[in-house]
C-alpha cells in the first residue's frame, strides 16, 4: 500500500511539472511576461498590414512585448497600440515596421530603437511603416497577369526583329569589314612607330634637353626681369609727376587764356590794341639800339653834382 502511494505522489509531481514546463513554452512562445513593469506604445502606420492584437513586437530581434489594440480612424494613419518591457531601449529617432513572423503565414512589429534623444511612451508616438511581404508580392503580380500576354508577344516581336537584322548576310559582311579595317589601321599604326622608335625616341630627348635648357634660361634671366621691373616702376613715378606737371602747366595757360578776354590786362592790349602793341614794338626796338650801342662805344657818364655854369679848375 505505502508502494502504491509512493508510486501515485512521484506520477502527480511529474505531471504537475510537466503542465508547468507546458504552460512556460506557450507564455514564451506568446511573448506573455510573468511580473515586471509593462508599457504602452503607440505607433502610427499607412496600413495595418494584417497585423491582429496578440501578434509580438521585436525590439533588435528580441520579443519584448505584444499588440495589443489597433484602432484604424477614417481618413486617418492606423494607430497600433503595443505593450512591451524596456521602453529604456528606445531613442527620439525610433521606428516600428509591420514584417512577417514566419515565410508563410504570421505577422510581428519589429521596432528599431535608434541612435539620438530619449523616447518618453507618455507622449512620443513612433512612425511606422509596411514595406510589403510575400501576399503583397503575389498581389502585384496578379496585377500584372492581364498584360503579361501582350508583353510576351512585344518581346517575341522583338527577338524575332533582332534574329532577322543579325542574319542579313550585308550586316555581317560590313561588320566583318569594320573589324578587318580596324585590324589594319592597328597594324600599320604599330609598323609605324616601329619603324620611327628611334626618331621618336630623338625627339623625346631634344625635347626633354630644350626644357631644361629653356628652364635654365628663365631662372638666369629672372634678377634682370626683375631689374627691368624696378626700372619700369621708377619711369612710371616719374612720367606721373611730369603729367602732373604738365596739368599745372595747361592751368596756368588756361588762365591766361582767361584773362586774355579782359580788355585791361596786358595780353589783350598786345594782342588787340594796334597803338599799344606799336609802341610796345618801338619800345623793344630802342632798347635793343641802346644795348647795341653800350656793348661797341662803352657809357660816357657826365654827372654834376653841383649846379654851376664853370667846371671847377
Amino acid at each position: 500500500m505505502l508502494s502504491k502511494k509512493n508510486t501515485d505522489f512521484k506520477v502527480g509531481i511529474t505531471v504537475l511539472f510537466g503542465i508547468i514546463a507546458l504552460l512556460l513554452g506557450i507564455a514564451w512562445a506568446k511573448g506573455w511576461h510573468l511580473g515586471g513593469v509593462h508599457n504602452i506604445l503607440h505607433a502610427r502606420f499607412p496600413t495595418a498590414g494584417g497585423i491582429e492584437a496578440g501578434d509580438p513586437v521585436f525590439i533588435r530581434g528580441i520579443n519584448h512585448g505584444k499588440v495589443t489594440e489597433i484602432h484604424s480612424p477614417p481618413g486617418k494613419e492606423v494607430d497600433i497600440t503595443m505593450d512591451i518591457d524596456q521602453p529604456e531601449e528606445l531613442h527620439k529617432d525610433a521606428t516600428a515596421m509591420i514584417m512577417m513572423l514566419e515565410l508563410m503565414s504570421g505577422k510581428k512589429v519589429e521596432i528599431d530603437g535608434g541612435t539620438t534623444g530619449t523616447f518618453d511612451p507618455a507622449k512620443d508616438t513612433l512612425q511606422g511603416s509596411f514595406p510589403g511581404d510575400i501576399s503583397s508580392l503575389v498581389a502585384v503580380l496578379s496585377s500584372l497577369s492581364g498584360s503579361l500576354p501582350a508583353i510576351t508577344k512585344n518581346v517575341d516581336s522583338v527577338l524575332r526583329n533582332l534574329t532577322d537584322f543579325f542574319d542579313n548576310g550585308k550586316f555581317k559582311t560590313k561588320a566583318y569589314a569594320a573589324i578587318d579595317d580596324a585590324d589594319a589601321t592597328v597594324k600599320d599604326l604599330r609598323n609605324v612607330l616601329l619603324e620611327n622608335r628611334g626618331a621618336l625616341k630623338r625627339t623625346i630627348d631634344q625635347a626633354d634637353v630644350l626644357t631644361r635648357e629653356l628652364n635654365s634660361t628663365i631662372v638666369s634671366m629672372r634678377p634682370g626681369a626683375q631689374a627691368l621691373i624696378d626700372s619700369m616702376r621708377v619711369f612710371v613715378r616719374k612720367a606721373g609727376v611730369t603729367l602732373s606737371g604738365a596739368d599745372s602747366l595747361l592751368g596756368s595757360l588756361n588762365d591766361m587764356l582767361a584773362q586774355a578776354k579782359d580788355k585791361k590786362s596786358f595780353l589783350y592790349k598786345i594782342t588787340t590794341d594796334t597803338e599799344f602793341a606799336n609802341r610796345f614794338d618801338s619800345l623793344l626796338i630802342s632798347g635793343h639800339k641802346l644795348i647795341q650801342q653800350i656793348r661797341y662805344d662803352g657809357v660816357n657818364a657826365n654827372i654834376r653834382f653841383f649846379n654851376s655854369a664853370q667846371p671847377v679848375k
